[in-house]
């Protein structure tokens, strides 16, 4: 073949991956894994939840050799949370496709390695060290991430790293178990970063049919018992079965199908409308969270009754700047509509507090929500507290906030635990940072604006 055919040959593969998979590699790819595979030609992010038995797995290793053959100088890096699941789960699936098509595709083969040339390979990395993911910058590159829910945020930091050229691509694949963390962000407050897909186990063919159509995917059989050993309002029929993120964990605070009932798509998310000056309804309440790190941000949240009017986030300001967007805030609301200024006098929230005070802003309320709690046999300290009363708002259906991708992602995030003495605690800023969570600045605000004075019960949710 001349050079000037295969160049012709190679372009028309990389224009139509699902027929390369088809016409040269000899397998056969049904509706969803054919979007996968043409997302990936067509988006330079793109993430995959699936249930149980999607063929994910499967189209993924066949990405790889398309990518690899489609692209003359081409790397592919592959990951997973564990090592044992990068060489026995997708590279298994690699090995399986490549050996029936040596002859196309030549290069060695290892368990974890396809070398075609120097600049032209596939590898399965560990996750063991993150600066193994770094360096790599040539054009046509491709990161694959299976399990993403479970991977640790410092390889998707390092994988961003080597995202800079024109040519590079990134796929993560999983069953979205995990409230938080990239995989889950990029479905929520980052989905316009992403192009997703979701895949049901309703949407594959053999459930679709009620018969195996397609040996290797999920069965109906396994549907129906997945209903009847875990009832179909259980997290793991929702994540295994439905592909869907869980509406709520063990230890999740608030319930993620309480968060979204709650959400009134029509609410704004930052203020600025003249008609907040003619409110009707009763007073509004204000709660500022003040940032402490660099990363965070102040957030002013106004209610009034039970509605958030908005939300009002901003960072890297001092405290005077701060204190300056109170009093704007407070003057669009009209200064004799808000009864209440909440604001968290953790750090620099201590001098926000004084300035607002010192300028006669009326219901400044000084919280420190590290203080023993009302009711200490009960709650860690004030904030574990002040959520479990919000958690009842959401539980009895008392609230309603803005269709806000940031508030709802931190709202679902929150955890609780016991402490030896039986106190609940929330999980620290700290604790969700580690796990790759932003800091809940959004629901920090919102928690001291529904902040009661009245003692609180933590009540088991339904």
């Amino acid at each position: 073949m001349t050079i000037s055919a295969a160049k012709t040959r190679e372009s028309d593969w990389a224009g139509d991956p699902a027929g390369f998979v088809r016409d040269e590699l000899g397998a056969q790819l049904w509706e969803s894994q054919i979007e996968i595979i043409e997302a990936i030609r067509d988006h330079v992010r793109v993430a995959v939840r699936s249930c149980n038995g999607s063929g994910k797995t499967y189209v993924a290793a066949h990405v790889v050799l398309w990518w690899l053959m489609a692209f003359p100088e081409s790397m592919v890096i592959t990951t997973a949370p564990t090592e044992r699941q990068v060489r026995e789960v997708l590279w298994r699936e690699i090995r399986r496709a490549y050996r029936g098509n040596e002859e196309l595709i030549d290069g060695k083969l290892t368990r974890t390695a396809l070398e075609i040339g120097d600049k032209h390979y596939a590898y399965g990395l560990s996750t063991n060290e993150s600066e193994r993911f770094q360096g790599y910058h040539e054009g046509n590159i491709l990161f694959i991430v299976d399990e993403a829910s479970g991977m640790r945020e410092d390889i998707f930091e390092a994988i961003e790293g080597s995202m800079t050229s024109a040519g590079a691509r990134l796929l993560l694949l999983g069953n979205p178990t995990a409230l938080g963390g990239t995989f889950y962000e990029a479905f929520h407050r980052r989905r316009d970063l992403w192009h997703t897909l979701h895949i049901s186990a309703f949407d594959t063919p053999n459930v679709k049919s009620g018969r195996i159509d397609v040996p290797g995917l999920v069965s109906p059989q396994w549907v129906k018992d997945a209903a009847l050993n875990w009832g179909e309002d259980s997290p793991m029929y929702e994540v295994r079965v439905l592909g869907d993120f869980p509406s709520e964990g063990e230890d999740s605070l608030i319930a993620l199908r309480l968060i979204e009932a709650a959400v009134v798509r029509d609410t704004p998310r930052a203020p600025g409308t003249p008609v907040l000056r003619e409110l009707q309804g009763g007073p509004v309440e204000l709660g500022v969270d003040v940032a402490r790190f660099g990363n965070d941000k102040s957030v002013i949240c106004a209610r009034q009754g039970g509605r958030v009017l908005w939300l009002e986030a901003f960072s890297m300001q001092d405290t005077m700047a701060t204190t300056g967007r109170v009093v704007a805030a407070v003057a669009r609301l009209a200064p004799d509509v808000v009864t209440a200024v909440r604001v968290d006098t953790i750090g620099i929230g201590a001098g926000v507090v004084d300035r607002l005070r010192e300028l006669g802003v009326a219901g400044v309320v000084a919280v420190n929500v590290s203080e023993r709690a009302r009711n200490p046999e009960q709650f860690m300290n004030l904030r574990a507290e002040l959520f479990d009363g919000l958690r009842q708002r959401f539980q009895e259906g008392r609230i309603q906030i803005p269709d806000h991708p940031d508030l709802v992602a931190e709202l679902s995030s929150l955890r609780y635990s016991f402490t030896s003495s039986g106190q609940i605690r929330l999980e620290s800023k700290d604790v969700l940072r580690s796990h790759g969570i932003a800091s809940p600045d959004h629901a920090d605000a919102l928690m001291l604006a529904f902040a009661s004075t009245g003692a609180s019960r933590f009540k088991a949710w339904t």
